[in-house]
């Protein structure tokens, strides 16, 4: 008889315009978080229609700044006004390394900033500092 992994699913949503950037995060998730579900949506505008209409909100949003429609930025303000999605945890992915836009995203309630990494390892050590300090209490 199969064993079943009786630890529940770690639901995570990358918001990203990037297929490339999905791919290759998705690889760094399922080795580190293998039980984690993992959703892609590609703009901002979806990602706010899938999480207004969902009655169950994912352990944590990935989310890229530089996208169409709906900014990363404009997204995150439109989360954090809806009182339904003000407490998901969102964790900001962005090609930035502006320092005046990391403060900006943390005041406007992202939970942290990260520049992607240029290569497989470092979306691993992204993955790791993630899970340590967003996901732990669910990764077991």
């Amino acid at each position: 008889m199969p064993q079943s992994n009786s630890a529940p699913p770690i639901h995570i949503l990358i918001v990203d315009d990037d297929a490339d950037d999905h791919y290759f995060l998705r690889r760094a998730i399922n080795k580190q978080v293998p039980n984690a579900l993992i959703e892609s949506l590609y703009d901002g505008a979806e990602a706010l229609l899938y999480l207004e209409k969902n009655q169950s909100l994912p352990h944590l949003v990935i989310l890229d700044l530089n996208m169409a429609r709906i900014s990363g930025q404009n997204t995150i303000k439109l989360i954090r006004a809806n009182p339904a999605l003000e407490k998901v945890p969102v964790v900001i992915f962005t090609t930035s390394r502006n320092e005046d836009e990391r403060t900006k995203m943390l005041g406007l309630g992202a939970q942290d900033f990260f520049t992607k990494p240029a290569d497989q390892e470092g979306l691993n050590d992204f993955v790791k500092k993630v899970k340590t300090r967003w996901l732990n209490f669910k990764a077991g």
